[in-house]
């Protein structure tokens, strides 16, 4: 159900291979990404800690229903000065040991407390349970929009030092045109004022990009040396959502971890209410004991010795009668939580909803978004071919040229913005159901590449 098993490699192997990427740059898969998030971030490894707590919190509500065997032991000197009051001798004194033990047995019978304090300890291990599953879908959920934040940083450097360089040429073109008479002066100045404001956005970007490379570092521990794959420039993403969003909606109650966490908190908050109402009630406990004494003189002076072995088996009840209030206090407050419990199960099933729906509107507005930028992408293309051929037959000049060149540019960056919004979507929706698979991931993962397909091709098209 969640992605655990199939991408956690072991973990010195991910750091090895972090570590030598500052030496040989490798390329980082969102499944090994997730790898080692899974068995670093301190998040997830306190939720394991919790599910710890909350199963040796199971375990004592168990043995609080099971005998309770104690045995004690003690040796003593004594030493007692006494007069006797039929004689007028002088002060005596003796000096002797006593040894006892005792084994204790108690066994409840009828403690309602405690069989409610069992099952409540039952469903807080559930809770913790499916806590856990939704942090784990959650730091996925937050590495993977890290993961291509940090790509979308990388295409608007990209984008931004292709536009500079576009920028620079015409601003040489011109200047030369100045230089020739060819071009006013108020034109080249004006060129030139777009060349620096390029420069200045690329300089922006790359402190972006330096950005986001420090928010991901918070789930990974760092990224110095980190290489991401890129995007093919064949992808093409299937309809992984379709057109329903009711469909996706109507998985929620039974899917979302954190709406399910919720609902076993509001049982927990229940039970809470029914084991302090059970201080009112009786408790019956079956008690036996057995024990030795053994003692060297008697209990008053001149009395010899004994040693006695006794047994007792019994029944105790104890009937609560009054406690000051305090009981009535406990299911005031028990109640009070139980309310809290549902406002917080309400608030879970809202952000569950908004996240699904949001994710919906998400993919549909990422899908659109790259449908249009691949129409540009072809009218670009058309538009820079033309330009060439303008520029052989003196129609056209080289910044008509270059101002195509930006365009398919820019249409190549929204197009793979467009894909990231799209996957970053999907992870979104499916993370909030906590269905998020390995399967996921390798359709995922397949959609990239080790090496841009398209470098040689843009620079060939950059031209001189």
């Amino acid at each position: 159900m969640y992605v655990v098993n199939r991408y956690r490699l072991p973990i010195f192997a991910i750091a090895c291979l972090f570590a030598s990427c500052t030496a040989v740059a490798q390329t980082v898969t969102l499944g090994e990404l997730f790898s080692l998030a899974h068995d670093s971030e301190p998040g997830y490894r306190a939720a394991q800690s919790n599910v710890d707590a909350a199963r040796a919190r199971e375990r004592q509500a168990l043995g609080a229903m099971l005998p309770q065997i104690t045995a004690t032991a003690n040796t003593n000197g004594n030493g007692r000065r006494y007069n006797t009051l039929d004689t007028h001798t002088a002060t005596l004194r003796d000096h002797y040991h006593s040894n006892g033990n005792q084994l204790s047995l108690n066994q409840p019978l009828w403690r309602r407390a405690n069989t409610v304090a069992l099952q409540q300890a039952g469903k807080a291990t559930e809770q913790a349970g499916y806590q856990l599953a939704d942090t784990e879908q959650q730091l996925y959920l937050k590495l993977a929009t890290s993961w291509f934040d940090l790509m979308e940083a990388r295409d608007a450097v990209d984008f931004s030092t292709a536009q500079r360089d576009a920028l620079r040429a015409q601003w040489d073109i011109a200047r030369r045109g100045a230089e020739l008479g060819a071009e006013s002066e108020p034109k080249a100045d004006d060129a030139r004022a777009k060349y620096e404001e390029a420069a200045a956005d690329e300089l922006s970007a790359e402190m972006d990009l330096a950005a986001k490379a420090a928010a991901i570092e918070q789930w990974i521990g760092s990224s110095e040396g980190l290489v991401q794959p890129w995007l093919r420039e064949d992808a093409s993403i299937p309809d992984l959502l379709g057109d329903d969003a009711d469909a996706w909606l109507a998985q929620i109650d039974s899917h979302c971890p954190a709406l399910r966490a919720a609902a076993t908190a509001v049982a927990a908050a229940e039970d809470e209410i029914s084991k302090q109402r059970a201080g009112y009630q009786p408790t019956l406990d079956m008690v036996a004991t057995f024990g030795n004494t053994d003692q060297n003189v008697g209990n008053f002076p001149g009395q010899p010795g004994y040693r006695i072995r006794q047994l007792a088996i019994g029944l105790q009840l104890n009937v609560p009668l009054y406690s000051g209030g305090a009981q009535s206090a406990k299911v005031a407050e028990a109640i009070a939580m139980r309310e809290k419990a549902r406002d917080d199960q309400e608030s879970a099933r809202r952000q569950a909803v908004l996240n699904v729906k949001t994710a919906f509107l998400g993919w549909r507005a990422g899908r659109a978004k790259t449908n249009a930028a691949r129409t540009a992408i072809h009218s670009a293309q058309r538009a820079l071919a033309l330009a060439e051929r303008g520029t052989l037959h003196g129609v056209k000049t080289d910044a008509d040229v270059l101002t195509a060149r930006q365009q398919l540019a820019g249409a190549r960056r929204d197009v793979r913005k467009g894909a990231y919004q799209q996957l970053t979507s999907f992870i979104k929706l499916k993370a909030t159901l906590g269905d998020l698979s390995g399967t996921d991931i390798d359709e995922l993962d397949s959609l990239f590449v080790a090496v841009r397909a398209d470098r040689d091709r843009i620079a060939a098209e950059a031209g001189p």
